[in-house]
């Protein structure tokens, strides 16, 4: 395993998910995976449950596992672990850590198992069930990719998990055929999965490698894997793609001082194992006593070992969100340090807002995202015509006053407004007026916006100057100057503020706006 990067450069630490706002507390317990759509955002949480959230209020969804009392019971309640929006339908495709990978019609609630937990599985070297169904994502085609994590330790077992040989898989599923193909293996602990904009190559987050793999779809290196990524300051969970790259949550970070379990051990499979054997003698006792006699306190001590929520105390407080582009560069990060906002594992860039799911908190954070929109003008109608020019945009344009022409002389240096030598200097300071129409050799002018006879002693006007622009004062030229054709003024228009939307945390429990079905 490649030891993660220093944290400089594109990795330089801040402080943009310090602070982060935590919405829907004590509500939501470990909502792991984030996808949105119509205003909505989808989510799995513990107790099996699949639910949505609507600006203040939570909605069941669906169940795949079956009624239980408590978190303890995970294998008998689900855990969905991935969620993805069919392509080929108003379908949400559901990777329930326990029960497998299955579609669910949003619209009748009908459920269609795709791939069982007690199925054999293609494997590099031998055919076997998967036992932690993790990442999914569906292709334009319908084809769907899903990740197995471990075929070894089930996910309430998930430290254990961490001292094993990697078992991991990457799928691809064919709806036609009703078969997973397997293209790639024994990758450590496979999870999320990000489909390139042209669906030519997919990238699978491996957490316990602290890595990122390119999988080749299509060309000349279809069926191909490279590194796309090595050397993460941390464990990459759940990947989000969008046209310019891959948000990349860290669930836990890791760097020099703070090596991460995961990878401690890897060169070292003996002492793997010895801690392994170590773990299951504490375990013992527990289990046994839970066979002969079930009870609760049994069942939570196992829980609590065996799941990965019992070593968070131990993480470092460092949080970090990766930003990855499709050439497989670390183009930007974002870190916190009070742990408002710890255990990421997945970023949905939503509304403006980075909303951070995690396996671990009971609650959902988000920040404000790093990418602000800027608004947009467009120029449009321009026309230009001998006397001026007028041009329409998509914002109001600020108001401007253009600089006057000078009046055309031919036969004195000095311009006046009469054919007489003994007239004095005419002003020439401008007006409000949007335009000034051109002398002429009478001894009125043409309709001005501002009337003034040009007599011999010509008073100057008492209009003030315009504070937008300063007007020329220049006498003494020759030639008639050409018109303007400059669209804004020298002083650009300020963007206007994106209107911020705020979520406040309600005292109430959110209603669940259906009953649970006991599926």
């Amino acid at each position: 395993v490649t030891p993660p990067k220093d944290l400089k450069g594109a990795l330089e630490s801040n402080f943009h998910l310090e602070g982060a706002e935590r919405l829907l507390e004590g509500r939501v317990y470990g909502p792991e995976c984030l996808i949105a759509r119509n205003n909505e955002i989808y989510t799995g949480i513990h107790g099996g449950e699949v639910i949505k959230l609507t600006s203040n209020h939570v909605t069941h969804v669906t169940k795949i596992g079956q009624p239980c009392e408590d978190i303890y019971e995970e294998s008998r309640c689900g855990r969905p672990l991935g969620l993805a929006f069919d392509t080929q339908g108003n379908n949400l495709i559901i990777a329930d850590a326990y029960y497998g990978l299955w579609q669910v019609d949003l619209g009748t609630n009908k459920k269609t198992l795709l791939v069982s937990p007690a199925q054999e599985l293609a494997g590099k070297s031998i055919n076997r069930p998967a036992k932690i169904f993790n990442g999914v994502t569906v292709s334009k085609e319908g084809d769907v990719y899903w990740t197995d994590s471990s075929s070894d330790f089930t996910i309430e077992d998930l430290v254990f998990a961490s001292f094993a040989n990697p078992s991991g898989r990457l799928f691809k599923y064919n709806r036609s055929k009703n078969v997973s193909e397997v293209l790639l293996d024994e990758l450590a602990f496979a999870n999320g999965l990000a489909l390139s904009p042209n669906e030519d190559f997919i990238v699978v987050a491996e957490t316990g490698a602290m890595r990122l793999t390119k999988y080749h779809l299509k060309g000349a290196k279809a069926g191909q894997s490279e590194v796309f990524v090595d050397g993460l300051p941390g464990l990459p969970d759940n990947l989000t793609p969008d046209a310019e790259g891959i948000w990349v949550p860290l669930v836990q970070s890791a760097d020099s001082e703070h090596p991460n379990g995961f990878t401690l051990f890897t060169r070292f499979p003996s002492v793997r194992l010895f801690l392994a054997r170590m773990l299951a003698l504490f375990e013992l006792p527990f289990r046994y006593l839970n066979s002969v006699y079930p009870n609760k306190f049994s069942q939570r001590f196992i829980h609590f070992v065996g799941h990965m929520e019992s070593i968070t105390v131990l993480a470092p407080k460092r949080t970090t969100v990766v930003r990855v582009d499709w050439n497989g560069n670390i183009v930007g990060s974002l870190h916190g340090f009070d742990k408002s906002a710890a255990t990421v594992s997945h970023v949905l860039e939503f509304q403006d807002f980075l909303f951070l799911g995690s396996p671990t908190n009971q609650y959902l954070a988000r920040v404000k995202s790093p990418k602000a929109k800027q608004p947009t003008l467009k120029v449009r109608n321009v026309r230009v015509e001998g006397e001026g020019l007028e041009a329409s945009i998509g914002v109001p344009p600020s108001k401007a006053t253009p600089k006057p022409k000078a009046a055309p002389s031919t036969t004195t240096p000095k311009p006046t407004t009469t054919t007489t030598t003994t007239t004095p200097k005419p002003t020439t300071k401008t007006t409000t007026t949007t335009t000034t129409p051109k002398p002429t050799t009478t001894t009125t002018t043409k309709k001005p916006t501002t009337t003034t006879t040009t007599t011999t002693t010509t008073p100057k006007p008492t209009t003030t100057k315009p504070p937008t622009a300063k007007p020329s004062t220049t006498t003494t030229t020759t030639t008639t100057p050409k018109p303007t054709t400059t669209t804004t003024p020298t002083t650009p228009t300020p963007e206007p503020s994106k209107p911020q939307v705020k979520r406040t945390v309600p005292e109430k429990p959110a209603p669940v706006e259906e009953d649970i079905p006991s599926d």
